[in-house]
């Protein structure tokens, strides 16, 4: 049944001599969702309202929000679905626009994490939960119905639909509070989030006028059982090397190409000048935890693999590796087991994809597959599922009609989504939009060397400063993005600059620390 639930505090609004637009949560109806039910609509004004910090997600806390806080439940026919789509509205100093956020892993949003600090900064903001929950790490809530059967319409709200629903919530209800559209879109997510933000652009490309896609889950279908091949090289190598041991291989990577750009920072620049041989140091002695190992043939082959990523039967790649120097300790992870001897450890994306969607089994024990297991999971999830969660269509030709602005980054030690499979978006949209040129005038892409996932985990190198400024600057003044400036993620705090695609920052002389040092070439 429909029904409208609104709270207000209009007398406190009305103390602080709001507009009466701007102060009354009570009139706001229902949202018009093609393809979509609403079953409700609340609202609620906060004042001095505080998000806590929740890390990694939310650093630091988010205070003084002033909002109308809404909530919008919907359904889909014959999906048997719930979905939660949340939109803030400033009170105060709202600035003309309108931003949707991503989510991460398993979780389409992240709800008052990601809506507080837009917000703070002056957005409407939407976010949603896609039906599915907020666990980012875990599947077992929503992937497979009670008989075992894939849940499809969970995967497709999880996949794209959602984007498209929390778009037109968010946007309507701007609309109606404020008696004006946005002036301007945008979409903003990282990992799962660009993922989204992709999908926008390749499916719904009139929603946002500009997108931020970090480090983007695309070609989601490949890459998430391709995270699984460590795991499987390690099995069938029986060798488990210890995080000692793999930041010793990764250590030494950037030991040996590091200096390669003209400047010892740690970092390296261009992964793809780095020719790093991992068997180089096998017999080689190293402390680790107070003892001394040994370096193994069978330890370097495990490194070697991961770095080169899975082959199939003829030698060909089936997808990308890590690159040379990047932090190797979430997908080449181990642990114990309960006798003590070292076993796998998967991370929990392709660990869960492989049991509910591969095997629809979540007792499936994906430490028990082997080379030819693999290739067979591999075929199946592009098979199966490419169609729902690729989001890799390189046809962006519509984006670009309607004037949206794509800018696109990932840090080049990104160990969770692998850059080459980024560089093959890259360049299958160049061939289709005519080449570097013209995808330029809509499309940019930025890899910041030395950049873990989302700037997350151990990324020791240039992390882009604003980003997300950059884009607005590019949709609304014209600003073409060339450059992204970036800190050093070091005592030294040096400055950087991260350019466009496939150009890459070269040091010229000068101060080291300063970003005036470095030139695109």
């Amino acid at each position: 049944m429909n029904f409208l639930l609104v709270t207000s505090l209009v007398s406190t609004a009305l103390a602080v001599g709001l507009t009466p637009h701007e102060s009354d949560c009570l009139h706001l109806s229902a949202p018009q969702v093609p393809g979509a039910k609403v079953l409700s609509i609340s609202a609620t004004e906060r004042w001095n309202y505080s998000v806590p910090a929740t890390p990694p997600f939310l650093p630091s806390s988010v205070q003084d929000l002033n909002i109308c806080d809404v909530t919008v439940i919907l359904a889909h026919a014959g999906a048997q679905d719930q979905v939660t789509v949340k939109v803030w509205l400033p009170l105060q100093d709202w600035n003309g626009r309108f931003q949707a956020n991503g989510g991460s892993g398993f979780a389409a949003g992240e709800l008052d994490l990601t809506l507080g600090p837009t917000v703070k900064n002056g957005y409407s903001s939407a976010s949603t939960d896609a039906g599915v929950g907020l666990n980012a790490t875990s599947l077992d809530s929503w992937a497979l119905k009670a008989d075992g059967s894939v849940d499809f319409d969970a995967l497709i709200n999880f996949s794209h639909r959602s984007v498209h629903d929390m778009a037109i919530v968010g946007k309507e209800l701007t609309a109606q509070f404020y008696g004006e559209k946005p002036t301007y879109s945008y979409w903003n997510g990282c990992s799962t989030g660009g993922r989204q933000g992709m999908i926008a652009a390749q499916k719904y490309p009139e929603l946002f006028d500009g997108i931020l896609a970090g480090a983007p889950a695309i070609n989601w279908a490949k890459y998430v059982v391709a995270e699984q091949w460590p795991q499987v090289v390690m099995t069938q190598e029986q060798t488990f090397p210890s995080t000692c041991e793999l930041k010793f291989f990764s250590d030494a990577a950037v030991t040996e190409c590091d200096q390669l750009d003209g400047i010892k920072d740690g970092v390296i620049n261009d992964p793809r000048k780095c020719h790093y041989d991992p068997f180089q140091f096998v017999g080689q002695q190293i402390q680790c935890d107070g003892q001394n190992i040994t370096i193994t043939n069978s330890s370097a082959t495990v490194v070697h693999k991961t770095l080169r990523g899975p082959l199939d039967p003829s030698g060909r790649p089936l997808w990308y590796g890590i690159n040379a120097g990047a932090p190797l300790d979430s997908l080449v992870n181990t642990t114990t087991d309960i006798n003590g001897r070292p076993t796998g450890n998967p991370f929990f994306v392709n660990n869960q994809w492989i049991k509910y969607y591969l095997a629809r089994n979540p007792g499936y024990d994906t430490g028990n597959i082997n080379y030819a297991t693999f290739l067979d999971l591999f075929s199946k999830s592009y098979i199966d599922y490419d169609d729902i969660i690729g989001s890799d269509n390189a046809d962006l030709s519509s984006f670009r009609h309607h004037g949206g602005k794509l800018l696109m980054w990932q840090g080049l030690s990104d160990q969770l989504i692998f850059p080459g499979g980024t560089i093959d978006y890259r360049i299958r949209v160049e061939r289709l939009m005519g080449g570097p040129e013209r995808t330029n005038d809509f499309f940019r892409l930025f890899f910041a060397p030395g950049v873990d996932h989302c700037a997350a985990g151990t990324t020791i190198g240039a992390t882009p400063d604003d980003p997300f400024k950059t884009l607005v600057d590019w949709v609304e003044h014209g600003i073409v993005p060339k450059v992204i400036s970036a800190t050093l993620n070091d005592e030294t705090r040096a400055r950087r600059i991260i350019c466009a695609y496939p150009q890459v920052a070269k040091y010229i002389g000068g101060d080291v620390n300063s970003a005036s040092s470095f030139r695109c070439v």
